[in-house]
């Protein structure tokens, strides 16, 4: 340890004090944490015993944790996974032979939140490249600069000496910091907000403690020693106090009289503001007080958006900061511009089922989802080649252009006689069957949202009623290329929209093109008969 002593002297670096003049870190740690106007000492320990304190570390810690790490590789179509690349096997994996990734990743980013700063020692083999990822307590790490301007990390290990490290192997996940260098403790800094929390939390239960009221006098018609003073108290503390002895029958003898105390108005409403000091640790985290089970703001119609609020207001900044450390860190300079890290969020953006089959829907018949992608996003495997194929929209052409010329249809007399459907007749059909799908496609994703809102007892008797005058347009038209009459496709449409719009019959997103291709092949009979 004297070479690196040698060496960072050369850099102007000067030994810190020994116990003559300890750092506050060492202060805290020996006395507890700084005490509070509110009376309580603070430090990360005891902060986290703070139940909404606790919880919003949890919850961010163990979100940031819990999404997979990815390795990718860019490419000309875009990019890869390189699964086969050391650092996905460090990230997604296993950062060390005694941790998982996602333990890993979760006590770096509790630290984070409790000292503003998360460090790891990144090893290396001999070409430079990281092998593994070892964590170091932020209580004992400190990152410094030299007199000549080249960051170092110094770690005070509980047995050993001191160990510096360079900039370059230390992975340095950091909060909020005026000097960009190191974060600042988030503790310390709202040491008082916490510290209230955790008073009126104590004085709560010492409240309940003593019968959930403050308490009363004894009055007795004689005077009393000293001694017999104590016992009758001590007595009545021991028979009477704790919530498990409350509202028990006592014999008083010899006189003796209790007297109630009323609730002091100003402790019960110390009482009410338990709820309200949720809220500090919401600010503090910056995160949704729903999340925190705070759920004054929350209601059925909002908490999708509130979750999705949580993901871009509070985890994507965490989610950058770790992207960026672990780019610039973990690859090595000839890979940076190549590859690249990235923490999957898709999981936590994803909507109900209904809402999102319907996007897919839309993405689909736009033409820029093919099946693959949404196989991809709902985590199924490609069906090959065919899944690969994008959908032109017939009714959408680049603004400015003129209309395509198309060939005339042939007569059928000039189609082979093998009673296939010239193209253009199974074009039209096509576009009709999609026409119609749209359309239940509407209809079915208004009733399942309805019903998961609850509805009354004529909703089925007005939506199969609001179907048909969806339906019918579409329907009668394509009805009117096969000859089909008007009374025909009502006839259809009420078969098909009685049976399955009832109470209790179930149906869903993937319906629509089953009902629809009924549509479709009902009302082609008569024309290909």
């Amino acid at each position: 340890m004297k070479i690196f002593e040698n060496i960072f002297n050369k850099f102007g670096y000067t030994k810190r004090s020994g116990t003559s003049n300890p750092e506050q870190w060492l202060i805290d740690w020996v006395s507890g944490g700084a005490e509070t106007s509110a009376g309580v000492k603070v430090n990360q320990n005891s902060a986290l015993k703070y139940t909404p304190f606790w919880a919003a570390v949890r919850i961010i810690s163990g979100t940031v944790a819990s999404l997979p790490f990815m390795v990718y590789r860019r490419s000309e179509a875009g990019k890869e996974r390189a699964i086969n690349h050391p650092v996905y096997r460090l990230l997604h994996d296993r950062p060390n032979e005694f941790m998982d990734a996602l333990t890993f990743v979760e006590t770096r980013q509790a630290q984070v939140l409790c000292y503003g700063n998360g460090y790891a020692e990144i090893q290396r083999d001999g070409g430079g490249r990281p092998i593994a990822l070892w964590p170091l307590l932020p209580n004992q790490t400190q990152r410094k600069i030299t007199d000549t301007g080249i960051p170092y990390y110094e770690v005070r290990p509980t047995k050993g000496e001191t160990v510096y490290l360079p900039d370059y192997n230390v992975l340095h996940i950091k909060g909020l910091g005026f000097d960009g260098y190191t974060g600042y403790d988030v503790v310390s800094y709202h040491k008082e907000a916490i510290g209230y929390g955790m008073g009126v939390k104590k004085f709560g239960s010492r409240f309940f403690g003593n019968g959930a009221f403050p308490g009363g006098v004894l009055e007795h018609p004689a005077s009393l020693s000293d001694d017999a003073r104590k016992r009758l108290e001590a007595s009545w503390q021991f028979e009477q106090g704790g919530l498990t002895k409350a509202h028990r029958i006592r014999v008083l003898e010899e006189g003796l009289k209790f007297v109630k105390q009323g609730i002091d108005p100003e402790q019960a409403q110390a009482l009410e503001t338990q709820k309200y000091n949720v809220d500090d640790c919401s600010r503090i985290f910056n995160i949704p007080p729903h999340k925190l089970a705070s759920l004054d703001k929350a209601t059925f119609s909002n908490i999708e958006e509130l979750n999705i609020e949580f993901v871009t207001q509070t985890m994507l900044y965490w989610f950058r900061k770790w992207e960026q450390e672990c780019n610039y860190k973990l690859f090595m300079p000839s890979e940076q511009q190549n590859m690249f890290c990235e923490i999957l969020v898709d999981g936590l953006l994803r909507g109900n089922i209904t809402s999102r089959y319907a996007a897919y829907n839309i993405g689909r018949n736009a033409g820029f989802l093919s099946v693959n992608d949404i196989r991809e996003k709902e985590n199924m495997n490609s069906i090959g080649e065919d899944g690969d194929i994008y959908l032109e929209p017939l009714n959408m052409k680049p603004a400015g252009t003129e209309d395509p010329k198309s060939e005339p249809i042939k007569p059928a007399a000039d189609n082979k006689p093998d009673g296939n459907k010239p193209k253009d007749e199974n074009s039209i059909r096509q576009a009709h069957k999609d026409l119609i799908m749209n359309q239940w496609l509407r209809i079915i994703i208004k009733k399942n949202n309805s019903i998961q809102k609850g509805v009354k007892d004529d909703f089925y008797e007005n939506h199969r009623a609001w179907a048909m005058t969806v339906l019918y347009d579409a329907t009668n038209a394509y009805a009117s290329t096969q000859g089909r009459k008007e009374k025909e496709v009502r006839e259809l449409l009420s078969d098909l929209i009685n049976k399955h719009i009832q109470k209790g019959v179930q149906i869903e997103i993937n319906d629509a093109a089953v009902l629809a291709g009924m549509i479709i092949d009902k009302l082609g009979v008569k024309n290909n008969g």
